[in-house]
């Protein structure tokens, strides 16, 4: 039942967050959409602060999850890059209210939500790294992580400003920059 309360509450905060937006979602909302008296939400969660925090982690560890398969997938490098990024973005426009609120209203709010923003980075540097790795040299593959990535979050930071930019507009910009990115690394005469 405590499993049950602790995901009611985490799946109505999340609905809220991305119709309301954070500021203005109280957590006498979320216990309301949830079903839960008030008190039963401090049993869970210490603030409003902390249940999107642990929204966010959430969120990331299932993202982790989805895209580690891509490390053993036996395809050309650049096929599995381009699949890589494809489910990334999806997965990210799926959930990019939540995002939103992340990035332009709480990532400068404090220390906590800082190092989580480094460490969902890091993490997936290092998923594409490990990807890149089967094929590039590790100096190489480290270049070639930092760029891809870099590529990916200008993409999505530019859906998220742009309100108008479709899931398959954005996917299509991604291919067509990682085919450059490709280009570029073909030309040097690397074929993986």
């Amino acid at each position: 039942m405590k499993v049950e309360t602790r995901e009611k509450l985490l799946e109505s905060a999340k609905e809220l967050f991305s119709k309301k937006g954070y500021y203005e979602t109280k957590i006498s909302d979320i216990v309301e959409k949830s079903g839960v008296a008030q008190g039963t939400f401090y049993i869970y969660f210490k603030s409003k602060e902390e249940i999107f925090l642990e929204l966010v982690k959430s969120l990331h560890e299932d993202l982790i999850k989805k895209l580690e398969k891509y490390i053993t997938l036996e395809k050309e490098c650049e096929v599995l890059i381009k699949d890589f990024v494809k489910e990334f973005l999806t997965e990210v426009y799926t959930n990019k209210e939540i995002a939103d609120i992340f990035f332009s209203q709480l990532l400068g709010l404090n220390q906590e939500f800082k190092k989580l923003y480094i460490k969902k980075i890091s993490d997936i540097q290092n998923l594409i790294f490990k990807v890149l790795n089967r094929f590039f040299p590790e100096e190489e593959s480290q270049i070639l992580s930092t760029l891809i990535l870099g590529f990916i979050r200008q993409i999505f930071f530019n859906c998220l400003t742009n309100k108008n930019l479709s899931l398959d507009k954005m996917l299509s910009k991604a291919e067509k920059g990682i085919d450059i990115i490709f280009q570029g690394v073909y030309s040097e005469g690397r074929k993986s």
